[in-house]
């Protein structure tokens, strides 16, 4: 299949599951159709395939794990190519430990996908965007945003039975757009600083032959005895991690997460190539900035929600009441039982809140809708025409057809008042309206 792997080279390339839905757009199928008739029978080959089995939600295929393996071996079948574990965080594999290191759902930068389109360059979502220490675009400063401003849905999954790249997984509307630039964050700043260091650690791997970086023992016990003298308590202070950390990551008890390079990086200056790639840290460089970490301590994802959800929740009481529940659900990916469930006390204080709002904004609606009915006839009525109850609910924002009765009551009242007749000389069934105004 000739599809182009998009930003081949820099960093920027491609993340896989963007790339299938690419390829299903080439062939003018929905994703749905891709799936289930070229991928499904390479990812089950030789076994029988579960009965009703759905588009893959929750699978990380861009990530390091099982599914990346399945799903690279697929695509590269598909495709008749052999390249495209750069297009996932496999090469990666030896060197970063696996837990959070690729975001389960996904994160755009509006910036990039607006200017893709109107470049006329390949529309795709960068690999760098799916891991999980990315949360700025670099080339654009701004924050990566992970809801859909039209719907509001939040934690989108990778695939979605209709859905394009660049578009929605819910409503399917376009995500790009310009932004303005957030001029407070600087070079220096850690979060443009982390982004950079990765699209710098993936372009180490976004080559055709097969790249074999550093193993993490070794990359870690190169950090700790060049520049913190082979201090393990030395080294775990100035990159904000436990002593007994550092001393299992030197001995390859398990690999280091990805944070810990990115911030060795900052502090000492050392480039992802030499720690990845060289070894080569050309002497013994000092230290090159300070910086005071946070450790960090894994949280249960069960937890994690349950935080995220009192946060969401309390930033909405604080709010004006346009958010409900369903929105909260929405912007969490659950379902609004779950919201109940969960946090019972703030759901209901939220739900109460939500409908004050919505009898305030109801009012709103009608009042501006009764404006604009009596400022519509009274411009027809000074170009000397009286337009029927359909061409003025369309003009001021209706369908048309179907009007409620306080439309219809809206309709009535404003005509007599701006055409000075009683409401009931008015035929409400009269589509053509009464001609010319005398």
């Amino acid at each position: 299949m000739d599809v182009r792997l998009g930003g081949e080279t820099g960093g920027r390339c491609e993340q896989l599951s963007s790339l299938a839905l690419r390829c299903a757009e080439r062939l003018r199928v929905p994703f749905r159709d891709f799936y289930r008739e070229l991928i499904i029978p390479i990812l089950y080959e030789g076994r029988t395939v579960p009965k009703g089995r759905g588009l893959p939600m929750n699978s990380t295929v861009d990530g390091m794990l099982e599914s990346a393996e399945l799903w690279v071996r697929a695509m590269n079948t598909v495709m008749a190519r052999s390249d495209l574990r750069r297009a996932t965080l496999l090469p990666w594999r030896d060197t970063f430990a696996p837990r959070a290191l690729a975001k389960r759902f996904r994160a755009w930068c509006p910036q990039c996908l607006h200017d893709f389109l109107t470049d006329g360059a390949i529309v795709y979502e960068p690999l760098a965007w799916r891991v999980a220490e990315v949360a700025v675009c670099p080339h654009h400063r701004v924050l990566l945003e992970f809801e859909c401003p039209f719907c509001g849905r939040g934690r989108q999954p990778s695939f979605g039975a209709y859905t394009r790249v660049g578009c929605c997984r819910r409503c399917g509307k376009w995500l790009g757009r310009d932004v303005a630039p957030q001029v407070s964050m600087s070079d220096e700043d850690q979060e443009m600083f982390c982004a950079r260091s990765v699209e710098e650690i993936l372009a180490l791997s976004d080559v055709e032959h097969e790249v074999n970086p550093i193993a993490s023992d070794i990359a870690v016990r190169a950090i700790r005895d060049v520049f913190y003298d082979g201090s393990s308590a030395q080294m775990a202070r100035a990159l904000g991690v436990l002593p007994s950390q550092i001393v299992h990551f030197a001995a390859g008890t398990f690999p280091a997460p990805l944070h810990l390079f990115v911030r060795a990086s900052y502090t000492t200056g050392a480039t992802m190539e030499q720690m990845f790639l060289t070894n080569d840290f050309d002497g013994e460089s000092p230290v090159k900035k300070e910086y005071e970490y946070e450790i960090r301590r894994s949280v249960p994802q069960r937890v994690q929600m349950s935080r995220d959800l009192v946060e969401r929740l309390g930033e909405a009481l604080e709010g004006d009441g346009s958010k409900s529940i369903q929105h909260i659900a929405d912007s969490l990916h659950i379902t609004a039982t779950t919201v109940w469930r969960r946090e019972r006390e703030l759901a209901t204080r939220l739900a109460r809140q939500h409908a004050a709002y919505a009898v305030k904004e109801r009012q709103r609606q009608k009042d501006q809708y009764r404006s604009n009915v009596v400022a519509f006839l009274i411009a027809c009525r000074d170009q000397g025409v009286s337009p029927g109850r359909r061409r003025i609910d369309e003009e001021c924002g209706g369908a048309g057809r179907f009007a409620s009765d306080w439309k219809r009551s809206v309709i009535r009242q404003a005509r007599a008042e701006v055409f000075g007749l009683f409401p009931d000389a008015w035929d409400d069934t009269d589509e053509a309206g009464l001609g010319q105004v005398s």
